[in-house]
């Protein structure tokens, strides 16, 4: 099969022949003809796609990418380990208010463990597997059309645009909420053991932040919390923003649990702020409490 022959030329000579292999044989175009957007196939992917998010705030699309180019893109993880960063702090869910107003024991003060490793998207090379996915065009309008936006790009950002997240034994990632709606992912590999996303889908609204229930989900008692099933290859779609989620302790592993973030913006050209940058490029091991002053 061309497909599989050209991407073993590639983990062969992965430097040299990056070039040769395309995108469009990275997706299980199969399963999910999205380089074909308007086809009645592609469209009802859509719709299916919507009306998860509708219902659990979650979209998975297993077997996204092939066997081969996981093998690959672990391999492109695998060279950058010895540079990647390493987070290790305290944070709060809600780290873009102030928060000191509220007493101690409050959701608004909770502090989870935040443990993990990862890469930015200016340690990638532009030819590698990971890089050229997230720049796809079909991939970009793909999304644009679950998330249901007039218009979408990929973020313009030299590190977070692509994130990998690296979680070890003992690693984990605190509760939280996402600041935007439409996280997108890919998992590479899951760990032998712990290492689940778990989350609580639409806990708060614009509204009511129910505080209750968000407590209930730190103390473990929640009702709505779920661990859903996320296999190596599957593709991601999240809204996070009224979803409260975490990553659950990597227990012992014989090898790292390995996620793709990858974001777009409504905006053409969207940078991060220089804190959001600095957060990342710049590791503090103090508590992450949200803001500091009310201004």
């Amino acid at each position: 099969m061309e497909f599989r022959s050209s991407l073993k030329r590639y983990y062969v000579l992965r430097g040299i022949l990056e070039h040769l292999v395309k995108v469009t044989d990275l997706v299980n175009l199969d399963s999910y003809p999205i380089q074909d957007i308007q086809s009645p196939t592609a469209q009802a992917l859509v719709t299916k796609c919507r009306q998860d998010l509708d219902k659990n705030a979650l979209c998975t699309l297993e077997n996204f990418v092939s066997p081969e180019t996981l093998m690959v893109m672990k391999t492109e993880i695998d060279d950058l380990l010895p540079s990647a960063y390493r987070a290790e702090h305290e944070r709060t869910p809600y780290s873009w208010r102030y928060n000191l107003d509220f007493p101690d024991g409050h959701p608004r003060r909770a502090l989870h463990w935040n443990r993990y490793g990862y890469l930015l998207y200016d340690q990638f090379n532009k030819m590698a597997l990971i890089s050229q996915l997230f720049e796809w065009p079909p991939l970009t309008e793909f999304v644009r059309q679950v998330l249901g936006f007039e218009t979408l790009y990929r973020t313009a950002d030299p590190y977070l645009s692509i994130v990998a997240n690296i979680m070890q034994t003992g690693d984990e990632l605190a509760w939280h909420f996402d600041t935007n709606d439409g996280v997108v992912s890919l998992m590479l590999q899951p760990a032998d053991e712990g290492g689940h996303f778990e989350y609580a889908p639409y806990i708060r609204d614009e509204v009511d932040e129910n505080y209750g229930g968000i407590q209930k989900l730190f103390e473990g008692s929640s009702s709505l919390a779920d661990q859903p099933a996320i296999e190596a290859g599957t593709f991601v779609l999240f809204k996070g923003r009224r979803s409260c989620h975490r990553v659950t302790p990597i227990g012992q592993t014989t090898h790292p649990r390995v996620n793709i973030l990858y974001s777009f913006d409504e905006r053409p050209g969207m940078v991060f702020s220089q804190a959001s940058q600095m957060e990342k490029t710049q590791p503090k091991s103090g508590a992450n409490v949200g803001l500091t002053s009310r201004t």
